[in-house]
């Protein structure tokens, strides 16, 4: 499940708004794609719930929001009946019964929210990242209209059985994530040549090396994926026990023996990521390495050099003696020598192009302080506003960057896979927000 909070203060500030009106809430948002309202909660309805869950998770996720009556659209809140059943909310009993009729598993959070003195159930479906999900039997039982293997997608304010174009989508990118995370594999195995590779096959338990020598790794450490110390696992006959030496911190490495070390198979992702949770596992200098032997040379950078404590010469330095082919180096060498920045100018007033005037419309709300809540409309949207970040002074970035980087991490999530140009934005928009944050920063003494 993503780290994504769909509860957090900026996610729900424009879930629903209302106007309270003649002592009523009166609801001025409406149904869509991520959203659905219900007037209460109830168990004889938990089927109906689990229909828009599912096409929810086959969609781009989206919200339950119980305590809205329909016509006309009042915040009525939880009566003390529903609010009871819905702050008793059996997780296990839930989840269960949505594992009964989909695979794969639906992931899912709940909370309360008040708004003019009402209080809303809300049910936050995240997207899953294993599609289609699929109704494994028929069933008809609290409202649930299902056929087995129906697959259900969300349509605007509808929840219908997925038609030809999504349901094509779907496979197409459940087809692309698995190329794309075997040629990630097989990046790192051209790296690192054959001959010093070696496959750590979790159906099996064991790292295979070259020669056919396989080294058995205990359940306890593919369970927990960290470091344990010296002397914790147990010689097992046929096999030489894999020796990890150390204490446990976050992985990126593990020593074989007392000198060997196998990394962690770090990609332009993982310096991202990690950039967004504002976090590395291990050595920083690693991610830099990365970076310069990756795909791009438009990752975050500068956090990694203050954490690995270089200044911007040691960094280039750095980098210059990294042994690799790959022309991010040369482009990212080339960046650095120049002190070449990010930023843009600002998106011309004159241009009439939409998404020149959707950039700008996004600039000036920043300008203003007026940070847009998201998801935003479609990638489209999303990509506009990656690019007007960087028209942004450096002083306006530090002031909002907390915001900016819960943004761009759920525009991360929800569309870096899904085509090259808003990867590319992606990737530029955390560079102007690394440089504005740490680019001027020198190691301290």
């Amino acid at each position: 499940m993503s780290a994504y909070d769909p509860f957090s203060a900026s996610n729900i500030s424009d879930l629903v708004r209302a106007n309270l009106i003649d002592g009523q809430v009166r609801v001025v948002t409406h149904e869509g794609v991520q959203k659905e309202f219900k007037e209460s909660f109830t168990w004889g309805s938990i089927g109906l719930y689990a229909r828009t869950m599912a096409a929810f998770a086959n969609a781009r996720g989206g919200y339950l929001i119980f305590g809205v009556t329909d016509r006309p659209r009042i915040a009525t809140g939880l009566s003390v009946r529903s609010q009871t059943a819905f702050d008793e909310l059996d997780r296990a009993r839930l989840t269960s019964g949505l594992n009964e009729l989909f695979s794969p598993e639906i992931h899912w959070d709940s909370s309360l929210y008040r708004i003019h003195g009402v209080t809303l159930g809300l049910i936050y479906v995240f997207e899953s990242d294993n599609k289609p999900v699929i109704a494994r039997k028929a069933s008809q039982a609290q409202n649930a209209n299902l056929l087995e293997g129906d697959i259900l997608y969300r349509y605007n304010s509808r929840t219908e059985r997925a038609k030809f174009p999504e349901l094509k989508r779907i496979i197409d990118d459940a087809k692309s994530r698995e190329q794309k995370s075997m040629m990630r594999h097989i990046e790192e195995l051209v790296k690192a040549g054959a001959s010093n590779a070696a496959v750590l096959d979790f159906s099996s338990s064991t790292l295979q090396g070259p020669t056919g020598e396989r080294v058995l790794v205990s359940q306890e450490l593919l369970d927990k994926i960290s470091f344990i110390r010296e002397g914790e696992f147990t010689e097992v006959e046929g096999a030489p026990t894999l020796r990890l030496i150390g204490d446990v911190v976050p992985t990126n490495t593990i020593t074989l023996g007392n000198e060997r070390v196998v990394m962690h198979a770090m990609t332009t992702e993982d310096v991202i990521s990690d950039f967004l949770d504002q976090t590395h596992g291990g050595d920083p200098r690693e991610y830099i390495r990365q970076a310069a032997s990756g795909s791009t040379s438009f990752v975050p950078m500068h956090f990694y050099r203050v954490a690995a404590q270089m200044t911007v010469a040691g960094l280039i330095d750095y980098v210059s003696d990294i042994n690799t082919r790959s022309q991010a180096k040369a482009k990212l060498l080339s960046r650095l020598r120049a002190g070449e920045t990010m930023k843009v100018p600002a998106p011309s007033r004159s241009q009439q192009h939409l998404s020149t005037v959707m950039r700008r419309s996004f600039y000036e709300r920043l300008l203003n302080g007026d940070i847009p809540s998201v998801p935003f409309a479609d990638a489209s949207e999303a990509k506009s506003f990656m690019d007007a970040i960087r028209s942004l002074d450096d002083a306006l970035i530090v002031d909002q960057h907390e915001q900016l980087i819960e943004i761009l991490k759920h525009c991360f999530e929800q569309y870096y896979g899904s085509a090259g140009p808003i990867a590319d934005s992606i990737r530029r928009a955390a560079c102007r927000i690394d440089e504005a944050l740490y680019g001027a920063t020198e190691p301290s003494e």
